[in-house]
């Protein structure tokens, strides 16, 4: 009953959290003036995040659950390296976590970000172990959807500046409580307590990849670089004011040099 139930908690909280996602999408596209974060209705902006959140949820539910079913890293580093590609633009320009959320969890998300970017480095690095594999998904990839619902619910404790100055402990128990899910996260995580989350037995065969396979991976994370690359390019091009027309001169008026 315990591991059904945290399996519950936790499946609610992923789905909250791309609800949330979604939600954005949609303000971005029909109720710009609704959005938490102005930045996205930019309509080069809400395009990137909507690749961003595709791509994160293609991760998380299809490509990560079957690249560890079937031990191929080849799918699951494809996969990694497709989430980072459409994730650095978006932490680059649309990161309002200090002006949204406060200064506290600003810097947690930064340290945070640091740490994560760290581990998968030394994971990427030494032996090949799935019970690492799982846990880079189930919690550090996760925890992009596991927090959202409950921060952004949190973050209306303290919206508004007259909010924030009647409630200056807001912030605190925001931190605290994305922490908190943080920590318990890798704790049911690290003790297999998810129930449709698990480590491959070790009878299952590490998947060898064909040739095709490969072109296919290598293939799509250049197309993605190239389709981010271009979209960000149109974005910061869009914040470049247009040149202000000169002014028109009527015909047989004197020049404005002369």
């Amino acid at each position: 009953m315990g591991s059904l139930l945290i399996t519950i908690v936790y499946t609610g909280l992923l789905a909250w959290g791309f609800f949330v996602g979604a939600r954005q999408i949609y303000q971005g596209y029909r109720q710009p003036e609704g959005l938490l974060n102005p930045l996205f209705s930019n309509r080069w902006a809400i395009h990137m995040f909507s690749v961003h959140i595709f791509i994160a949820s293609a991760m998380l539910f299809v490509i990560g659950p079957l690249a560890i079913a079937n031990k191929s890293t080849l799918w699951f580093w494809g996969g990694v390296i497709a989430l980072l590609t459409t994730s650095i633009p978006i932490g680059a320009y649309f990161n309002r976590n200090p002006q949204t959320f406060g200064k506290l969890i600003g810097r947690w998300v930064v340290v945070r970000n640091f740490f994560e970017y760290s581990v998968f480095t030394v994971v990427a690095a030494v032996a090949v172990n799935w019970s690492n594999y799982y846990l880079l998904l189930w919690w550090l990839i996760a925890y992009r959807y596991l927090d959202v619902g409950p921060r952004r619910f949190l973050q209306k404790l303290y919206d508004t500046p007259e909010k924030k100055a009647a409630r200056p402990w807001a912030p605190i128990l925001n931190w605290v409580v994305i922490v908190t899910i943080y920590v318990l996260a890798y704790l049911v995580v690290d003790n297999e307590l998810i129930r449709y989350a698990e480590v491959p037995a070790d009878s299952v065969a590490t998947h060898i990849p064909a040739d095709w396979e490969v072109g296919v991976v290598v293939g799509f994370n250049f197309a993605l670089l190239l389709a981010t690359w271009t979209l960000t390019k149109r974005y910061t091009q869009s914040l470049i004011p247009a040149p202000t027309p000169a002014p028109r001169v009527a015909a047989g008026s004197p020049s404005p040099t002369k």
